[in-house]
């Protein structure tokens, strides 16, 4: 930041001038006419007026109604701004200093104090969090859409002393948008798409604001639209076609997050679109290309499940690529290999440590899914691995505090059952199995729906384990981890 030296600079008094005659602000910014203009100052006495108010005055009157010393003429003149102003104005924004602001303002000071979009006032309070400054700034005429799209993001994400409000996170996108800030069109449509408290979704116009970005050329706006279209919603169809075409636009153009769902789409096919597995290998292998780790994850499952027209070798091929995306940091990639190791799956030999090992990396780098399969892991035990129910309880709680319907699941059979120093606490048990099913888990809403039908009464002896009860016999054929068989990450 330029700073000018002291000695250079008059500090502007941030008492607000007043009109003696009419008490009203002498360069209200209610009043344009009065901002920076059109001020009469009384000679010899000096007191300043509204020139209208003392003109008015002066017909009827020969002395000055402030000192009572006789008019003998006046000045109409504007109150200059201090020197080093844009600088006071910038130190001003970045400390959040209204009063100074306001006073700057009140003498006429440009709101962007010459400075570029970015590194205006406004962009600087808004940086630092100084609301009442940003919204001073941005409501007296601030033309910076890139801060007037992060004022937006204030309100979207909130922080300490900032309400999230929805509503004026949309005016000030809006704000920008209108000036043409293409990321600023972008978040209004992530907005309508996912809406939030108080802020109903409308995939409509989500679409809408999506199609202004892409037609600019926004990358990112082409994949939002083939999402909006793969996923649908109330009163929108699905549309894999169109999402297909959005998909291709942006894959073009070189994004690897649209590579990957047009691959994924080509894999698994939908309701009027045939899978073609050729073309999801051909779009993987495009951002495997780019060095993605997702998409060696996703073509390394593709392969492991193997379909026609796939290369022989794929199993070999899939088991590089997720050791590859594992080394990069995929967490898909890392949970899978601990899925393969707890399975035995793919060639490798079953090894339920290994498989810990790979998720514990993958919930290092925060993946909740391998939270789960810990807790499940500690909760089953198995070959050379014991049972350990505290620490079961410990991985599902975390992976259920972040939304995971399995690990309430588990969490509920937990409780059920108990175990050795594990009290059955049935309380909890129906808790988490009603959390589940409101979140959709289809064993959980099953379970419920059995257990509100009469059941007869069933003997069994005091050696035998409940179904499902940790530490049971599995049927032959059943996996006792069956979400992790076929696992597919779909990054949208």
């Amino acid at each position: 930041m330029n700073s000018v030296p002291s000695s250079a600079t008059v500090v502007v008094s941030t008492e607000p001038p007043i009109c003696p005659i009419c008490h009203d602000g002498l360069y209200s910014p209610k009043n344009r006419k009065f901002v920076g203009r059109r001020v009469a100052i009384a000679r010899p006495c000096g007191h300043k007026f509204h020139f209208k108010c003392l003109s008015r005055w002066t017909k009827d009157h020969l002395t000055c109604p402030y000192g009572r010393e006789v008019i003998k003429h006046m000045v109409v003149k504007n109150l200059p701004l201090p020197r080093g102003w844009k600088n006071q104005m910038i130190n001003a924004a970045e400390e959040g200093d209204i009063k100074i602001i306001q006073a700057l303002l009140q003498r006429g000071a440009k709101v962007d104090a010459g400075r570029t979009a970015g590194k205006t006032p406004l962009a600087l309070a808004v940086a630092n969090k100084h609301l009442d400054a940003a919204l001073l700034l941005a409501s007296r005429g601030g033309s910076d859409p890139i801060s007037l799209r992060n004022l937006g993001l204030l309100f979207k994400h909130g922080d300490e002393g900032i309400t999230v409000d929805l509503h004026k996170a949309e005016h000030w996108y809006l704000k920008a948008a209108e000036l043409g800030d293409i990321a600023a069109i972008w978040y209004l449509g992530y907005l309508y798409q996912f809406g939030g408290e108080g802020f109903p979704i409308d995939l409509h116009k989500a679409e809408s604001w999506y199609h202004k970005a892409a037609e600019l050329g926004d990358i990112a706006a082409m994949c939002s639209l083939g999402i909006v279209y793969t996923n649908g919603g109330e009163g929108f169809p699905i549309d894999l076609h169109k999402a297909e075409s959005w998909y291709l636009k942006a894959a073009e153009l070189g994004d690897t997050i649209a590579m990957n769902n047009l691959a994924h789409q080509y894999q698994h096919g939908g309701k009027d679109f045939a899978a073609d597995l050729r073309k999801a290998e051909h779009w993987y292998l495009q951002a495997v290309g780019l060095g993605d780790a997702c998409a060696m994850n996703n073509l390394a499952l593709l392969y492991l499940d193997g379909g026609e027209g796939l290369p022989a070798d794929h199993q070999d091929q899939g088991k590089f690529l997720l050791l590859k995306a594992a080394g990069l940091g995929d967490v898909g990639a890392m949970s899978s290999l601990g899925c393969l190791y707890y399975e035995g799956d793919q060639g490798l030999e079953k090894n339920l440590h290994q498989a810990k090992s790979w998720w514990l990396k993958a919930v290092e780098l925060g993946h909740v899914r391998a939270m789960q399969l810990l807790g499940y892991l500690y909760l089953h035990g198995g070959e050379n691995f014991p049972i350990d129910l505290r620490q079961a309880k410990i991985w599902l709680l975390k992976a259920a505090d972040l939304g995971n319907a399995w690990a309430m699941f588990h969490l509920s059979h937990l409780y059920e059952h108990g175990g050795a120093d594990f009290p059955v606490d049935l309380d909890q048990a129906k808790a988490w199995l009603l959390k589940a099913a409101e979140l959709g888990n289809d064993l959980a809403i099953k379970k419920l729906e059995k257990a509100s039908k009469p059941q007869p009464a069933k003997k069994r002896g005091f050696d035998d384990a409940f179904p499902d009860e940790p530490g049971r016999a599995h049927p032959e054929g059943e996996s006792t981890a069956a979400d992790c068989k076929g696992h597919k990450i779909y990054y949208i």
